[in-house]
Formats: C-alpha cells, structure tokens, sequence
C-alpha cells in the first residue's frame, strides 16, 4: 500500500515539473501584446507564471489526479487489498489469482476512460462554471461514477469473474455511485488524496463483502 502512495506522488511531481518547465520557456515577449499589457499594469510576467503554474496544478489535480493514481494503484491493488481482508477477514478462503495482464489492462481502460470522459465534459464544465454549484455537482457525478466503478469492479475481480462481478455491480449501481462520489471527493482534498488510493482499495474492500454477503 506504501508504494501506490510514493507512486501517486512521483507521478504528480512529474506533472508539477513539466508544467513548471513549459512555463519557464514562455517569455513575454513571445506573446503579443502581452509585455505592453503587463508593464501599463505594472504586472510583472514571473507573477503571471506563478500565478499559471499555480492553478495548472491545481487544475490538474482536480481533472487528472485521480485518474493517475489509479494507474498506480492497479498495479498494487492486490496486496493492499490482500492485507485489509487479512486483517478485517482472516476467514476468508484464498481468492481468485488476478493474471498481470488483467490487472494492466483494466488499469489502463480506466486511466484512458477518466481522461476520455473529462474531456468530453470539459466544455460543460466551462459552461457551467458561472453557474455554480451546478459545475461540481457535473464533475462529482461524473468522475463518482468512474471511480466507484473501476475501484469495485477492481476489488471484485479478485473474487469473482469478471461476468459475476458485473453483474453484482449492477445489482448494487446505486450504493456504488454514492460510494464513488465519496472517495472521488477525498480524492480531490490536497495532501490527502495522496493517501486516497489506499483509503479507497480499503473502503470498497469493505463494501464489497457487504454486498457479496
């Protein structure tokens, strides 16, 4: 489980990186009429960058950071699931060998899944951003859905098929949403959704043998 946080973080810290680096290659004086417009203001460009870099990543760890980590996450989430139901479920039999090709390749579905449908909602989002709060509302409906999910149908596989585990999903599709709203809004508190990965593996490990009972 410690190693899906220290993942999720070099993750991040390259985007923070390159983000700072793309900005550093901007002058001021490459974009027109800029540099006239920052010195009647008395702006000076630095700030302008910082200002940018900050709400880059910002921006980004609200529409990109939870689709990174679950990246990371899916190659791990065997252990760390492994270990809460150890702990919370030494009764259990062995479960169901996950192949590393499954695992990469749900991993994988996902991460393009998130990015694809973000995409997709972004110009909404734009629309809807002088409309608050219907604009968090849009992006925690949409991105509670993909991450309740992908992180039960994740945690399921690892006991049931993947046939059976539709299936429960969609017996339950309701609590899911609610529940992937919830570990999509950890996901998007600073500092904390570093941990989110392993509180939501934990979290529906829980949920599952609920609803699996």
């Amino acid at each position: 489980m410690y190693f899906s946080v220290l993942g999720s973080v070099i993750v991040f810290t390259v985007i923070a990186i390159g983000l700072f680096y793309l900005l550093s290659q901007i002058s001021a004086e490459s974009i027109p009429y800029l540099a006239s417009i920052l010195d009647y203001l008395g702006i000076s460009f630095e700030w302008i960058s910082g200002l940018l870099f900050a709400s880059g990543i910002g921006f980004l760890t609200m529409l990109l950071f939870p689709g990174l980590v679950i990246i990371v996450v899916g190659f791990f989430l065997e252990d760390a699931a492994k270990a809460v139901e150890a702990k919370h479920f030494p009764d259990l039999p062995k479960g169901r060998a996950q192949p590393a090709r499954e695992i990469f390749k749900s991993t994988l579905r996902f991460a393009c899944l998130v990015s694809l449908v973000n995409t997709i909602a972004l110009p909404f989002y734009v629309v809807l951003f002088f409309i608050p709060p219907l604009n968090l509302i849009l992006f925690y409906i949409v991105n509670g859905y993909l991450t309740g999910r992908e992180y039960f149908e994740l945690v399921s596989n690892l006991r049931l098929d993947p046939n059976e585990t539709e299936q429960l999903r969609k017996r339950h599709r309701g609590r899911i949403q609610l529940a992937g709203v919830l570990l999509f809004f950890i996901m998007t508190i600073p500092v904390v959704n570093l941990l989110a990965p392993v509180i939501a593996t934990a979290f529906m490990v829980h949920f599952f043998h609920s609803v699996d009972s």
